[in-house]
């Protein structure tokens, strides 16, 4: 059903593409079915203002590197406070317990090289099409998500010491650091800066 309603959107919207009301056609998931049905019978509706309105805070969270640890049902967003750690240390949230050393690899896509094994995998998230990484990881670092992430509970299922919420951890980490992950307190320990060559 939601498929049939998308494909019905999505002609409307090429409608009002062609008759240069919007840019694209998937700019009619920003307006509201009122808008839809108002931009029928009412030409002079400008629906690219009210596509953009609609949108502000949407393209607001996509651009932000932060991500809300709990929200209520109030919106209030909650997040944990920030652990003291000792400089050269990131401070995240525990996932998987344990505690391990090894060599970064941070990854912006699944299949951007080859993990080996014992090597910390760094990631902004995962998905299930990253899952034969985790063989091989000794401990996973991840910038976003919780309990019930993939990284989170794949981590857990194979007993890999696992980090979250570690803001900009692909941007701080190099390949070739050692690091600490101590999954059961969400701190991770720059042990050594660079691999020389």
């Amino acid at each position: 059903m939601i498929e049939l309603f998308r494909r019905q959107a999505l002609a409307i919207a090429q409608s009002f593409v062609t008759d240069g009301r919007l840019d694209t056609p998937e700019q009619i998931f920003d307006l509201t079915i009122a808008d839809i049905d108002q931009a029928r019978v009412d030409p002079s509706l400008d629906l690219r203002a009210l596509a953009q309105e609609h949108s502000v805070l949407l393209n607001k969270i996509r651009r932000s590197h932060l991500v809300a640890r709990v929200i209520d049902s109030r919106g209030k967003i909650y997040f944990p406070p920030p652990q003291a750690v000792s400089e050269g240390g990131l401070t995240g949230v525990p996932i998987s317990p344990g505690v391990v050393q090894g060599r970064v690899k941070v990854f912006h896509h699944a299949a951007d090289k080859i993990l080996l094994p014992g090597e910390i995998l760094v990631a902004r998230a995962t998905d299930p099409g990253w899952t034969p990484l985790f063989i091989n990881a000794r401990g996973i670092l991840l910038e976003i998500g919780g309990a019930l992430q993939h990284g989170a509970v794949v981590a857990r299922e194979y007993g890999i010491p696992c980090v979250s919420g570690l803001d900009d951890v692909t941007s701080k980490l190099k390949d070739g650091q050692l690091v600490e992950v101590d999954g059961s307190n969400g701190i991770v320990r720059i042990l050594e800066e660079y691999l020389n060559g």
